[in-house]
């Protein structure tokens, strides 16, 4: 009998999710992954934890840069002029943001309103 009840990926074994659903925080932040914290950079395990967060709550759990990226698609949805330098930012590789990191199995698709958008140079 198959017990497989989350589809795994390919190369890593991490689960593959088909959506994930993602935002961003004006510090570049995704799934409580922080800017200068080392949570980015855990590669072996599904989950990690902060437990002083720079936003509230301070003790927080998230699925690791590894299995997000695993995911066959990632939507990140961004709302609001707070956003807009931090969109910039990933826009133009700055990996120092966590949300620059973001990729998917098929493919990142990112949902901006006008204001998030708003710092993005031209021509991108």
């Amino acid at each position: 009998m198959n017990r497989n009840i989350i589809r795994t990926y390919k190369s890593s074994g991490f689960p593959q999710f088909d959506l994930q659903l993602l935002g961003m925080g004006p510090d570049g932040h995704m799934a409580s992954l922080f800017p200068g914290h080392y949570q980015i950079k855990e590669k072996a395990n599904l989950v990690t934890y902060i437990t002083d967060s720079p936003k509230p709550p301070p003790k927080r759990i998230t699925f690791t840069l590894p299995v997000i990226n695993c995911a066959s698609y990632n939507l990140m949805a961004v709302c609001d002029e707070a956003q807009a330098d931090a969109v910039a930012k990933v826009f133009n590789h700055n990996f120092d943001l966590p949300a620059a990191w973001l990729t998917a199995d098929v493919e990142a698709i990112w949902f901006l309103d006008q204001a998030a958008a708003s710092k993005i140079p031209k021509g991108l």
